[in-house]
């Protein structure tokens, strides 16, 4: 009898299974500030991992999907993903299986969300579209500082006024950031290796079909 009751309490909640605080932030400004009531409505979850293994990933998103959430949306900095060889190989072996037609019942309620190397990439593309690579968000960080001159990773910038949804441009910043993907969107995960990505756009193509 327990199970249904928590499935009923999970109904309107969704697992983010991310690296670190700042996807958390992140989301929380924009559930405040995006105008869609599905999402507003939504509970989200942080869920955070203590190693950024692609086994302990997987395995922690599809114990969140077997615990009832009705979605679990897991955020992958591929920063570190390229910089190991076996981690790379067991991410592509488990990314060709997650878009088959025919994979594992449970990834249906899996959204899968890859930041080449970081979360930061989607805040550049909120500025202008590139598909520059960058190893590392230390490379990258000089980029972003010509826009955001005094980003920090603390829950005061993320969260303060102006908080980080109006720093990248309010609505105008994001729209501009979701058509800045399109140019690389759906991706081969080969060219991961020579361009910077990000599927955050997802996230929001998610919500506005609810």
């Amino acid at each position: 009898m327990s199970r249904p009751t928590k499935q009923r309490k999970l109904n309107n909640t969704i697992a983010v299974i991310a690296d670190g605080q700042t996807e958390k932030w992140y989301l929380e400004r924009v559930k405040v500030h995006y105008p869609c009531d599905a999402l507003k409505s939504t509970k989200i979850e942080p869920q955070l991992p203590q190693k950024k293994q692609i086994s302990e990933l997987v395995g922690m998103a599809k114990a969140k999907v077997e615990e009832g959430y009705p979605k679990v949306i897991l955020l992958v900095d591929f920063d570190e993903v390229l910089s190991n060889v076996e981690e790379f190989r067991k991410f592509q072996s488990f990314y060709q299986e997650y878009h088959k037609d025919n994979h594992d019942k449970w990834m249906n309620s899996l959204l899968l969300i890859v930041n080449n190397p970081c979360l930061e990439y989607w805040y550049l593309l909120h500025f202008n579209s590139t598909g520059k690579f960058y190893n590392c968000y230390n490379e990258l960080e000089v980029d972003l500082r010509k826009k955001l001159s005094n980003y920090t990773k603390d829950e005061k910038y993320y969260c303060g006024n102006p908080d980080i949804y109006m720093r990248l441009g309010g609505d105008e910043g994001l729209s501009a950031a979701r058509d800045n993907t399109k140019p690389f969107l759906p991706f081969d995960i080969q060219t991961c290796k020579e361009r910077g990505v990000s599927e955050m756009s997802r996230i929001f193509d998610y919500f506005d079909t609810l």
